[in-house]
């Protein structure tokens, strides 16, 4: 039976036979310096004659056994010192699985410079530092079984199933790249967990029913804790990584045009300070990479703080600072990248940029169909807009069967529904429209606004506490439709979004409630064109969070997709036949381009999408100091900076160097 070795120095090895072997010869085939004497004959000088011809250079090597031995014997040496291992040889342990932070926390920088390592990187090293120790520990130390590791941030990844082999252990975890997206570990348990329940392939007589041995390689931020539990029997060593704790962040970016300039752009940013003490940082705006403004004092963010209340970083009581910053409007009128930055340095750069991407400047033309009176009239007259067109119900209907094209971005319906409604962007008031899963089963009467989403941009300073209906259409949408606004019983406000097709329907006529007369009226009509009037275009505001997937709406049959990262690595991306785009999930924070050919241009085009951390979570970089899965406490256990290397070989090496010195100078003693 053959045993496989695995190599665990082997370059350390190959080093000293390559600096020790060749001197060595070189001391054999070389003629030693000797003193000259004269001699009478050389008739009894037999054996020196012998001793020159064997030191003379370039003579055939005669046989000694004293050459053998001495190459035999550094051979010995270096082979000892690669470390050679071999299955079968001793008895396995238990198994271990480690898990491995790679989320945004963990790309903290643990040092001033900027060529630090990263905490990711100081828990490769440990972790490989554990491989060595629990497989590489020779034949008279104990050694584990098995050995799986798994990465994980948002979603878990196995990156070496179980096994003994170091070589291929440490090759995985070096190949751990790192991420902005959030933490959960969960996953990762419930993978290690899997995994310890499956049959051994090598012993197929038996399950693996004891539970491997868990060793966690994190910050400890994690923001699924309080739902997980260990199981009877399993342990969890939790080996805390890294120091730093000084983090001022982005939490959010907004970038808009305001509704009477549009071809200004309005920006705002959130930042939080992660510190006990308060910061003051100075924020730069650039548009398009060029540095357009600078904030003219710094801001003053207030020191984090303990409360009594579960507070957003998602540890009981802990309450970040929190400062606003907003740019005066500048003058864009064509789309643009906004990047906004905290000009300080701090422990984790990931969160100290954001990027917005605006639209171009639009005058959007709307087309009122079945105007009823002077109210939603006046509404959509009073809007920057470049023009409003009105038709009848009927024209519209014959515009439709005659397939003709309607020009317009938003179509508003005035309690008309048509036969049909081709691609396009509708704000329907009143009936109901001919569009998919709406399932309409009735009416109902007397209806205020129970629950509104005021997260939504439709309802941005449209409050509807005091909106009466008399009348409203009772519907019970699918999948396909989001409630914005909700009555008792029905919906009153949706947004439908499909492939080629949006609409915002308002299930009463407006002239059936008391919303006219307020305020909120004016505004949502106006959030409603804006919202509709730039729907699907090439460029949004809202962008993506990494862990999340790149979608994108282009037009039916483009083709040859491709994606360039933030990193500036290309990836080529699937187009479906409606023009669906689909691609992730991001992983890193920064700009994604996204290309395409277009089928009616035949012409490349390319869109952007912002990925940004905007992770309170995240961006609290504090390492825990203990942990906490249901009723079980783990306290951390510290891992060094410090790498760690084997320094035995080398100190061996120069001490057969040192041996071969003490050789040669002893031959030219006794010559």
């Amino acid at each position: 039976m053959m045993l496989a070795l695995t190599w665990l120095t082997p370059l350390a090895g190959a080093i000293l036979a390559g600096v020790v072997v060749p001197p060595l010869l070189a001391l054999w085939f070389l003629k030693l310096r000797r003193r000259p004497r004269v001699v009478s004959s050389t008739l009894l000088w037999t054996r020196s004659l012998a001793d020159l011809r064997a030191n003379a250079p370039f003579q055939r090597l005669r046989p000694s056994v004293l050459l053998f031995l001495q190459l035999l014997l550094i051979g010995l040496i270096a082979v000892a010192i690669a470390q050679p291992e071999s299955d079968g040889l001793v008895d396995a342990g238990g198994r271990y699985v480690l898990l491995i932070d790679r989320s945004a926390s963990m790309n903290a920088s643990e040092g001033e410079r900027a060529e630090d390592r990263t905490r990711l990187d100081i828990a490769k090293d440990a972790a490989i530092a554990r491989v060595q120790e629990l497989l590489g520990g020779g034949y008279f130390a104990p050694r584990a079984g098995d050995v799986m590791v798994v990465s994980f941030a948002s979603r878990a990844e196995v990156r070496a199933p179980f096994t003994d082999n170091i070589a291929d252990l440490e090759s995985a975890i070096r190949a751990i790249t790192p991420t902005d997206e959030e933490t959960a570990l969960g996953e990762a348990l419930d993978v290690a967990r899997a995994f310890t329940t499956n049959v051994d392939p090598d012993r197929l007589d038996r399950t693996i029913a004891a539970p491997a041995k868990l060793e966690l390689y994190s910050d400890g931020r994690l923001a699924d804790l309080k739902d997980l539990t260990l199981r009877p029997m399993e342990s969890l060593v939790y080996r805390k990584v890294g120091t730093a704790m000084d983090n001022v962040a982005i939490v959010a970016l907004a970038a808009e045009r305001p509704a009477d300039r549009p071809d200004d752009v309005q920006v705002f940013a959130a930042l939080v300070n992660m510190n006990a003490t308060p910061v003051s940082v100075s924020v730069q705006l650039a548009l398009d990479g060029r540095a357009r403004a600078i904030t003219p004092e710094p801001i003053e963010i207030p020191a984090a703080k303990m409360g009594t209340e579960a507070g957003e970083g998602g540890t009981l009581g802990f309450r970040p600072g929190r400062a606003q910053v907003i740019f005066r409007p500048i003058e864009q009128p064509r789309d643009v990248v906004i990047e906004a930055s905290i000009l300080r340095k701090d422990a984790l750069s990931s969160d100290d940029i954001a990027f917005a991407i605006v639209p171009p400047a639009k005058r959007l033309r709307i087309l009122l169909v079945n105007n009823q009176g002077f109210v939603l009239s006046s509404a959509l007259d009073a809007l920057p807009v470049e023009r409003v067109d009105r038709l009848s119900g009927a024209e519209f209907d014959a515009m439709v069967t005659a397939s003709e094209v309607l020009d317009y971005d938003v179509i508003v319906l005035d309690n008309y529904a048509p036969k049909s409604l081709p691609a396009n962007r509708y704000l329907v008031l009143g009936a109901a429209p001919p569009l998919p899963d709406l399932n309409v089963y009735g009416t109902q009467k007397d209806v205020w606004c129970r629950t509104s989403r005021e997260e939504s941009p439709l309802l941005r300073a449209a409050s509807l506490d005091e909106l009466f209906v008399s009348t409203a259409i009772a519907t019970r949408p699918g999948k396909s439709w989001r409630v914005d606004a909700e009555g008792p019983d029905a919906p009153l406000i949706l947004m439908y979004d499909a492939a080629d097709t949006h609409a915002v329907y308002v299930t009463f006529d407006i002239l059936n409630s008391n919303w006219p007369f307020q305020r909120s009226f004016l505004n949502f009509v106006a959030n409603a064109v804006e919202a509709l009037g730039h729907a699907g275009e090439a460029v949004t505001s809202q962008g993506v969070r990494p862990g999340d997937a790149i979608s994108l709406r282009l037009p039916a049959g483009s083709r040859d997709g491709r994606v360039t990262t933030a990193e500036g690595v290309q990836a080529i991306a699937k187009i479906d036949a409606q023009g669906n785009l689909n691609w992730g999930p991001v992983l890193r924070a920064g700009l994604y381009d996204i290309s395409f050919v277009d089928a009616a241009s035949g012409q490349p085009q390319t869109r952007k999408v912002a990925a940004n951390l905007f992770s309170s979570e995240e961006s609290r970089i504090e390492p825990m100091q203990e942990i906490v899965l249901g009723v079980d406490a783990v306290s951390a256990a510290e891992v060094s900076n410090e790498r760690r290397a084997s320094v035995w070989p080398w100190i061996l090496g120069l001490a057969l160097l040192i041996l071969m010195l003490e050789w040669w100078v002893y031959q030219r003693r006794i010559v």
